[in-house]
């Protein structure tokens, strides 16, 4: 690879081809090409080409900035003084690996670096990978989506098929909060609902909605896969999203397997509530879902949201980059604390 030259970017074919483009950097080539304004870094004896756009990084461009052209191994690792020190996570080396170019000449390349899962000699992430990843086991697909990447992948052959899995942030508020308040509307001036009553019981609509959340998320799309058709269904739902986590285009529900699940709500509600509680009921649980969806979005692209605490931010980013066993809430850690899946070290993290 010549200096000149943007190296391959998650999202497109690496693996096997990444490895025969990589090459072996001086110092001085690479504060070259650190003075030319790339994001440009030395860790553990090899050499890493930020996209610093696509990263995200979560503290911010300036500390990219801070240690552009610099040996940051110890910065990584934890052990060098400073506040940008820290330990990063297996997904942060995840990331991190996927923009090396190469070594720094006359350095010993340190052990810390993951080369890859077994699924790099299979997937090519240039094309449609929903048939692709039906080829994996099942513990190589686990390893792959469990190492996140930027880019924005292609998931289906068919086009129509394709753009009905992106949605837009904005779409989530705009369709669903009218929804909800026609509800609310609904259920007090047809249904004979008590004005009063109905603050409270949107409320309950929102906790519940949370809760539906949480157990989805838990027990739905964390569920280990077994074989191929189980493999291309959790990637569908939820495997996607770990494995390109700064997808911005995938980060909410599109709007017709999002109609259905609160089409299905609608009908329990009804059976098990009176019809003016039963709307009331959904008129909440919509709300809260605009909520869940655009807390998601925020917490991914950075944006800022009268929801993401600090707290809801390092338990997200947790459950991404270090264990996805915990924090399984979206839009509050209401039921991990509920439920004992809140990292009980998690305040260390937000100071």
């Amino acid at each position: 690879m010549a200096p000149a030259e943007r190296p391959p970017q998650q999202g497109q074919q690496q693996g096997q081809q990444q490895q025969q483009q990589q090459r072996v950097f001086t110092a001085r080539e690479v504060q070259e090409l650190a003075d030319a304004g790339r994001f440009v870094y030395v860790c553990d004896g090899r050499v890493f080409d930020v996209d610093a756009d696509a990263l995200m990084h979560p503290g911010g461009r300036a500390v990219l900035e801070a240690h552009r052209g610099k040996d940051i191994s110890e910065v990584f690792r934890g052990a060098a003084s400073g506040g940008a020190s820290h330990a990063h996570s297996r997904g942060a080396r995840a990331l991190l690996e996927g923009y090396c170019v190469g070594a720094l000449e006359g350095a010993a390349a340190g052990a810390g670096g993951a080369r890859g899962p077994a699924a790099a000699a299979v997937i090519d992430e240039s094309k449609p990978l929903l048939p692709q990843v039906a080829k994996l086991s099942p513990e190589d697909y686990q390893a792959w989506v469990d190492a996140p990447s930027t880019g924005h992948p292609i998931m289906f052959e068919n086009e129509w098929m394709e753009r009905m899995t992106c949605t837009q942030w904005y779409v989530i508020p705009l369709l669903w909060l009218p929804v909800a308040g026609a509800l609310m509307w609904r259920a007090v001036s047809q249904l004979g609902l008590p004005a009063g009553q109905l603050p409270w019981l949107a409320a309950v609509g929102v906790l519940g909605w949370q809760l539906v959340e949480y157990s989805l998320h838990r027990w739905v799309f964390h569920l280990r896969p077994s074989g191929p058709e189980t493999i291309k269904l959790h990637f569908m739902l939820h495997g996607h999203h770990h494995r390109w986590p700064m997808d911005t285009a995938r980060l909410v529900f599109p709007p017709l397997p999002a109609g259905l699940v609160m089409a299905l709500f609608g009908v329990l509600l009804t059976a098990l509530v009176p019809q003016a509680y039963a709307t009331a009921l959904l008129a909440g649980g919509i709300a809260g879902y605009v909520a869940y969806d655009t807390t998601h979005w925020a917490l991914h692209s950075g944006a800022p949201d009268p929801f993401v605490t600090p707290t809801l931010r390092a338990s997200h980013m947790e459950h991404h980059y270090q264990n996805d066993k915990v924090g399984y809430g979206i839009s509050s850690t209401l039921y991990d604390r509920l439920f004992g899946t809140l990292n009980p070290d998690l305040k260390t993290k937000v100071q």
